[in-house]
Parts: C-alpha cells; structure tokens; sequence
C-alpha cells in the first residue's frame, strides 16, 4: 500500500503544472466580466502556449533518454547483445518500470546465453580434438569435390601442409586414385553411404591401402561429403607377414628348397601386403663357376607395370631363368644376365663375404658401386641383404623403391632382415633334414642287414626248436615200428597182440603229437586271414566257457564272470574266441590241483577291457618279459607259440595286450581293444 500511495503522489507531482494552470483559467474566468473578451482570448492562448511548451520540455528532458535506452536493449536483444542500462535509469515512474524490466530480463537472457557458449566451446573443443587426433585419415569435400578440410593425421602421413591442398581436388593432390574410390564419391553425392575396402592412393612418393567410408552431410544446396581413410598397411602387413613365414616353413617340402624359399621371399618383400618395395633381385653364388649371379627378379618396368602388380600383389609372378613374365621384362632379363666373380672386389660380393647389410643412400655419391651395379640398380637408394645358412653364404637379396620412391627405413631393413634370416634359418634346417635322412639312410641299411641277421638266426632257433620237438616224437615211433616189425615178435603177433596194439597208440599220440607242433608252427608263421565282424566279447566268451565246460570240471577250475555292459566292436569271432581258449588253457596248466579263473570286461574311454585272472602258480619275475616271444615256454610240453599267437590276434585287432602277477598270488592277462 504503501509503495502504491507513493507512485500516486508521484503521479500527481507529474501533473501539477497542468493543475496550476487549469486553476489559473477558472480564477481569469472569474474576472470575466469584469475584464472582458480581450482578457479571456489571451488566457486561451497563454494556456495553450504553456501547454506546448511543457509537452516538448517533458519530452526533450524526460521521455527522450528513456525511449532511446529501451530502443537499444531491444535492437541489442535482436543482434544477440546486451550492454547495461541499469546506472542511466533513475526515478520510478512507468518507463522507468519498463525499463529495469527489460534490464532485468537482459541480464538473464546474457546468463544463459553465456552458460551455453560456455557449454558450446567445451564441446567444439572436444570434437576438434577427437576429429583431429583420430588415427584414421579423415577428408572433407564440398559439393564440387573440392577439400574444404583434412586432419593432422591425414597431412603428416602424406607430407602435405593444410593451407597446400585447401581447394583442391583429389586427382590434383593423388598421383593414382583407385577407380572404385571416385564411384563411391559419386554415390555418397547422391546421398547414399559407401564402404569401400581395400583402396589404394597414391602420391608421387607414399601409397596406401585403405578401408573408406564416404558420407554425404548437409543439404542438397551445401552439402558435403566426411570421407573416413582406415589405413590397414599396418594390419595387413602383421597378417601377410604371418602368413609368409607359414609359406616359407611349408616350402621346406619342396625339392629345391633354397629357390623356393627366396621365391616366397621376393613375392612377400614386394607386395603391398608385406613390406612394400617395387623391385627385388635375388642373387646366388654359383659354385660351378665360382661366381655371384643373377637367379631371381621381381619388379616392373613403369609406373603403370608398377600400379598394376600392386592392385595384385599375391598373384604377380616371380622369374627366374626359366620363366620371365611380361610385366617387368627388360628388368629381369637384366638382372638374369647379370653375373660378378666371387675373387672381385664388388660390393655385392663384399657384402656377401663380408655377411654386412649394405644401405645405399646414394648411389651416385658412393664410390664403392661399380659402373655394372650403377648400370643395373639405376636407382639411388637400395638395400643389399646377405643369405647365408649353416655359416655359407647362399646368395644376397637386392630391395629398392624406385617408383614410388618412398625412403627405406631401418624398420623396413629390419622385416627384410627377419623374413632373410627365417629362410636362412629353413634352408639350414633342410640341409640339416637332408644330412639325418643320409645317416638314417645309413641307419636303415645297417638295420636291414641286422634284421636279415636276425631272420637267419630266428630261421636256425626254428629249425632247432622244430627238430629238437620232432626228434622225441619221431624216436618214439621209430622204435615202436622197428618192434612192430622185428620178425620174432611179428610170429607170434596174435601172442603180442597187447603190445603191438599199445605200440600202434604210441606211433598214433605221436604223430598227432607231430601234426600239433607243425600247426602251432603254420598258424605262427601264415598271414593270419581275418573275417570281421561287429560281436559281442561277452557272447565270445559264453562260448569259449561253454566249449571248455567239461575240460574245466576234470581240472576241478570253477569260472568267475564279472561282465559289464559293452558296446559290440568289429572282430573276427572264432579268433577273438582262441584267445580266450588260449588264456583259460595257460591258466588251467598254472593251477595243476584247480582253482579258480575270472574273467571281467569292462569299457571306458572308448576302448573295451578283457582281465583274465587265476590263482595259479603265477609268472617268475624274469619271465614275464619274455612270455610272448616265440617259442618261449616254461612248460615240458608245448612248443612256446600259443601266447605269441594270441598277441599277434590282439595286434591285428589294434589292440594290446599286458601280462602280470597279481599281489594276492596268480596271473592276470589285461586285453585292450579300441572301439
């Protein structure tokens, strides 16, 4: 209330002229009559006067200031500026009002305005420096394909300056721009987005291989297209250098291998992929002419040769003397033909000799190079690297840029140092292969004369064993039939009848005794002639069990079985089945006053488990090694081949067999067959 009183005497202050004034005429009227007409007309004309008088002094020295204070904040507001009024505005009247309202408001707008630049500048900041400091290679062009902007990446690699190329077109800066690179240009231009992989520019000095990404930003009358360069030289080195060290191991299997290793290694050095050089020449001492000379070259011609082998760089050709291709002829002709005696003071020689890598900075300025070298390289700058393996020099490999004429740096050298010395490196593990397969070859045929040895001694073991086996039998019946035939016994034959008849058994038991040991003896040494088929062991074994059942009650043996669930496996029945027939047997002769024999199967791990235990006389320790070997026994009958012949049956069926004592007394056979 008190603050609206206030501006009301204000108000009224405002307007106290006017006030005085119409007071004035109501007293001057008063006196009308009195004064007259004259009077009045002059007072109409004074108040009028006055009137006038005081609306321009009013507006002169009042409204004018104010008016022009509210004109600037406002056109100030339009442009995007404020400037303070706040010490010019003084009293409290409507204009006044109007005025601190609009300061104040400015002073808000300026706040917000201020904390926005603020947040402005921070992210300008922040994407400059991502945009700039990104290690991809980043390009802008306008609508006409002119480059409006690059970064720092961009401008370091290929040595240009920003303010150089600003204008410019691609093909003005780019010695080579890939075809399918200007396609995608257009298509970004036409607002579609483009992923090219693979391109390849290049300048007059640095080329790259490139992933690009093309963008159209902006609208159809300012536009402009962002182009992201992915440079994969890096990577694709990392994996192409991978990939040769994997084919120079695998040349190893070849016959010739030094050619073909330092084949792998000139395709590798030169492409793109691996470490880049235009031109490689190999070179290798000749040891029929005492000579170093020209045996391998990689490279091209031109420019245009040069441009076409690196879109293709794993399919270019390597020449040798027996193949030159049509890109780079004259080139590799001239390295073919050329040839330096290994006693001449050369620098190829000498690095060679000398095993020193040799950088030519260049060429004309170094007084070591011959005028044949000069003649050949006709470069300035190259790399000789010498091959040497098992501590003989091989030969030397020759690497320059001549087209593209980029430096060679020390970590070039240092690649072309590593892929030389893992050629070296397989050469040497050749020669070494070829040395042992020479000893092994000496090996083989000390071997084989070892084994014709030990089939003659093994032939006489036999034919010992044989004849020792035979001697008894035949003895035996020899003297029986000499009784039989003795003429005093022979005339009273129906007196002898007894004898001649238990002599007649004996020649009979011997000679079934005979037949037993020439079978053993055909079983162990035929091919054994197998019919596989998918059975059950356990079935094999029922059966074996079944057929020895009355063998097995006369020799008091009683059968364990612990049998499993097993999968079927492919074997041949009836010999699965001796093996068994054969274990029992050895197992019954052990337990000559009977026992018992178990016998378990079982399956794991893919392979199927037979045990054959007894609790017999077991093994004597010094035997067990020697039990399957043939013609061992510890028994007075039997010629020692029934063991072997069960090992053999488990070994043609891929499995194995094991034989020990057990800790509580007997044997145990322990059969694995794969499944």
């Amino acid at each position: 209330m008190k603050n609206n009183n206030r501006k009301s005497s204000i108000h009224m202050l405002f307007y106290l002229p006017e006030l005085l004034l119409l007071i004035f005429f109501l007293a001057g009227s008063y006196f009308l009559v009195n004064v007259g007409y004259v009077f009045i007309f002059s007072s109409v004309a004074a108040l009028l006067i006055f009137r006038v008088l005081l609306f321009y002094v009013r507006r002169i020295c009042f409204y004018r200031p104010r008016l022009r204070i509210i004109n600037e904040i406002i056109n100030g507001f339009k442009h995007g500026r404020y400037v303070y009024y706040g010490d010019k505005v003084t009293g409290n009247d409507h204009l006044a009002v109007i005025i601190k309202a609009l300061i104040l408001s400015g002073m808000q707008i300026e706040k917000t305005i201020n904390s926005q630049q603020d947040e402005i500048d921070l992210f300008h900041e922040l994407y400059s420096n991502i945009v700039l400091s990104i290690e991809s290679y980043l390009i802008v062009l306008d609508n006409d394909e002119a480059i409006i902007f690059t970064n720092q990446q961009f401008c370091k690699h290929f040595n240009f300056a920003m303010g150089d190329i600003l204008g410019k077109k691609l093909d003005d800066i780019f010695y080579y721009v890939d075809p399918a690179f200007k396609d995608g240009i257009a298509q970004a231009k036409d607002g579609v987005h483009s992923v090219l992989k693979k391109m390849h520019l290049s300048t007059s000095s640095i080329s790259i291989t490139a992933d690009v990404s093309m963008t159209l930003l902006g609208s159809w009358k300012k536009s402009q297209i962002v182009i992201i360069l992915d440079n994969t030289n890096a990577r694709m080195q990392k994996d192409y250098q991978l990939s040769l060290m994997n084919r120079i191991a695998k040349s190893m299997e070849s016959g010739n291998v030094i050619e073909r290793v330092c084949s792998t290694i000139l395709t590798g050095i030169t492409s793109g992929s691996g470490l880049g050089f235009n031109r490689a020449m190999l070179f290798l001492v000749d040891e029929d002419d005492d000579s170093l000379a020209g045996k391998m070259a990689i490279g091209p011609d031109s420019f245009e040769e040069a441009m076409e082998i690196w879109s293709s760089p794993l399919n270019q050709p390597v020449a040798d003397k027996n193949s030159i291709p049509n890109k780079g002829k004259s080139f590799i002709e001239g390295v073919l033909k050329t040839s330096f005696p290994m006693s001449s003071n050369n620098l190829f020689v000498n690095s060679l000799v000398k095993n020193e890598i040799q950088h030519i900075y260049d060429i004309d300025s170094d007084n070591r190079i011959c005028d044949a070298i000069r003649q050949l390289i006709d470069v300035k700058e190259f790399v000789i690297m010498p091959i040497s393996a098992m501590n003989r020099p091989i030969g030397i490999i020759v690497v320059d840029n001549k087209f593209n004429k980029i430096p060679i740096s020390d970590y070039n050298i240092e690649l072309l140092n590593m892929f030389v010395m893992q050629a070296a490196f397989s050469i040497e593990s050749y020669n070494r292969l070829t040395l042992l397969e020479k000893e092994m070859d000496k090996l083989k045929r000390k071997q084989d004369a070892i084994i014709e040895s030990e089939k003659m001694a093994a032939v006489g073991r036999i034919a010992a064993h044989i004849s020792h086996e035979i001697r008894n039998p035949l003895v035996t019946m020899g003297g029986y039939a000499r009784r039989i035939m003795n003429k005093n016994f022979a005339k009273n034959a129906k007196e002898n009848e007894p004898d001649i008849k238990h002599a007649v058994e004996i020649i009979l038991e011997e000679s079934e005794r005979l037949e037993k040991i020439l079978s053993n003896v055909m079983d162990f040494t035929r091919p054994s002639k197998h019919i596989k088929t998918f059975n059950d062991i356990n079935e094999v074994i029922s059966d074996t069990i079944n057929f020895m059942h009355n063998y097995l009650l006369e020799n008091k043996v009683n059968i364990i079985r612990e049998k499993n669930e097993i999968p079927m496996i492919k074997s041949d029945f009836n010999q699965m089945k001796q093996v068994i027939l054969n274990l029992m047997q050895n197992a019954i002769d052990a337990m000559p006053s009977g026992g018992f024999i178990k016998i378990i199967t079982t399956y794991r791990d893919n392979s199927l488990t037979i045990q054959v235990q007894d609790n017999g006389t077991g093994f004597a320790v010094s035997d067990i090694d020697s039990i399957f070997e043939p013609f061992f026994t510890t028994k007075t009958t039997g010629i020692g081949l029934g063991l072997t012949n069960v090992e053999k049956i488990i070994k043609d069926h891929s499995g194995s067999i094991e034989a020990k004592n057990l800790s509580e007394g007997g044997a145990e056979f322990i059969i694995k067959l794969p499944v």
